[in-house]
């Protein structure tokens, strides 16, 4: 059978996966477990097998190896193979090396591959590392004081190695290659670092990075990962991800990206001051009152006026911003909608940190009383949070789903509402509940491709069960509403033959 994509290779991307033939919509292009999972570097450990956080105060150790750290005899994970267990009982390594130096683990778990498949160490090494990039910098350092010289003082690792700089080059794989995943859900959160993880999949890894992405990428519970085309792909097109933050402003994707993945990204929306009309990172200009602050050439500038303003005077408002952010209570609508306010006199209303904000408020509108205000309130958000990510985000998309789903089900309880209080008709009633219908089977078209196996999968069947229940009602008022006209047609025909 034909592979869906092939490996290319220039000297823009590197190593990078292109379609082999037209992919359409909604294609499955690739599903693949993780070589390795571990926490980000300074994070509580994880079980070796499930991948659950586990307290130091609780660890237990595998029965076999007597090494790797397991949440609990009955562990039913799959990440702590039998290769993995046979080397560590070679090696001979010591359960307190590990429990002191967590550090190691995921560096050692990927130096055992070598030993046991030839095949994955291969193709592991022939990931990026940016090793040059990344010489002598204070990551290089970390990594060389809390993992190569650990390692080196207890004989884990060879001369060869070092004069190979093996461990560097790993440690620099894991940084630019893994991807962002979340934790099992049934894990205790002992520290908020410890709410992600990272998963290193050696076929995801070639896909180039676009900040407008031509795929769908999904994780599962169990760790497995799915990319769909998002959109219809052209043959010998390439196959796009974005390692960044859609939801950012160019500055900010630009800066995780050269520090992170170090490189440069040239694509259309970071080459577009207006981040293609969305206004992301546009500010207000405060001279002319009129025109939108826009980056371009190294300084930002009036769309409307011509005026320019100092880089640092930006960076610094943006970070007062971010102050007043952080100094606001999360959990208050009130305090929040005091913020937006105030914001919007700086900020475009599309700012990436207004959106942020909107973020925050629609879900606690959806935990609040089902006012008429609030209601309004919500389905104004999500209108404005869709038309920004409709643009970023074309085709399926996660958020875009989520945000349908918050915007059906407020515009149904809104009819609902007014119709309870006879401010509406019932034909006004039918409109507003079949247009909630149609938000909510657009909603169904991003969320089906979420895993059944995930928060979103979860959201995904409630959404359908709850499309059930609306056609129901629909049908419902369908029937009142016949049965109204046909009680008016009697009552003047009635009327007709008095006369």
């Amino acid at each position: 059978m034909e592979s869906i994509y092939k490996i290319l290779c220039n000297e823009i991307y590197g190593r990078y996966g292109v379609a082999n033939r037209d992919i359409k919509q909604g294609e499955l292009i690739l599903k693949e477990r993780p070589l390795i999972i571990s926490p980000p570097l300074g994070a509580k450990p994880i079980c070796f097998k499930c991948c659950t956080v586990v307290s130091k105060k609780y660890l237990q150790v595998c029965e076999k190896c007597k090494t790797a750290f397991i949440c609990g005899p009955n562990c039913s994970g799959v990440f702590h193979t039998n290769q993995e267990c046979d080397q560590l009982t070679k090696l001979e390594v010591d359960f307190s090396l590990l429990k002191n130096y967590e550090e190691i683990i995921p560096i050692l778990r990927i130096l055992l591959v070598r030993y046991y498949s030839a095949g994955l160490w291969k193709e592991l090494n022939e990931l990026e590392s940016h090793v040059e990039a990344r010489r002598n910098t204070p990551i290089w350092k970390t990594h060389q004081i809390l993992v190569e010289d650990i390692l080196k003082d207890t004989k884990l690792i060879s001369e060869k190695d070092i004069e190979n700089e093996t461990i560097q080059k790993i440690c620099g794989i894991l940084d630019v290659n893994t991807f962002e995943i979340r934790a099992p859900p049934s894990m205790s959160i002992l520290n908020s670092k410890c709410q992600n993880l990272r998963g290193l999949y050696l076929n995801a890894a070639l896909m180039a990075h676009n900040c407008i992405s031509n795929t769908h990428l999904a994780v599962d519970d169990d760790f497995m990962l799915y990319i769909y085309a998002s959109v219809d792909i052209q043959k010998d097109t390439p196959i796009f991800l974005n390692y960044a933050n859609a939801m950012q402003g160019t500055l900010e994707r630009k800066n995780h990206l050269r520090e992170g993945k170090y490189f440069e990204c040239f694509c259309t929306r970071c080459l577009d001051p207006s981040e293609l009309g969305t206004h992301i990172s546009s500010l207000k200009c405060h001279k002319c009152l009129k025109g939108k602050l826009q980056f371009e050439n190294l300084t930002w500038t009036c769309t409307f006026c011509g005026k320019s303003f100092n880089r640092l005077l930006i960076e610094n408002t943006l970070r007062q911003v971010r102050y007043l952010m952080e100094d606001t209570d999360p959990t208050s609508i009130m305090e929040l909608e005091k913020l937006h306010g105030r914001l919007l006199q700086t900020l475009h209303p599309q700012h990436y940190m207004m959106l942020e904000l909107q973020q925050n408020l629609i879900g606690l509108y959806s935990q609040s009383v089902p006012s008429r205000e609030n209601l309004t309130r919500k389905i104004d958000l999500c209108q404005n949070l869709l038309k920004v990510i409709q643009v970023l985000e074309p085709g399926i998309s996660r958020v875009q789903g989520l945000t349908l789903n918050e915007l059906h089900s407020s515009i149904a309880n809104l009819a609902y509402l007014e119709y309870s209080k006879r401010e509406i008709s019932l034909e006004i009633l039918l409109q507003r509940l079949k247009l909630s219908e149609d938000i909510l089977k657009a909603a169904l078209k991003h969320l089906l491709y979420e895993p059944k196996k995930s928060p979103e999968g979860s959201l995904a069947q409630n959404a359908l069960r709850h499309l059930k229940i609306l056609r129901e009602s629909i049908n419902d008022v369908e029937i009142e509403l016949k049965q109204q006209n046909s009680k008016s047609k009697r009552k003047m025909k009635n009327k007709n033959t008095d006369y």
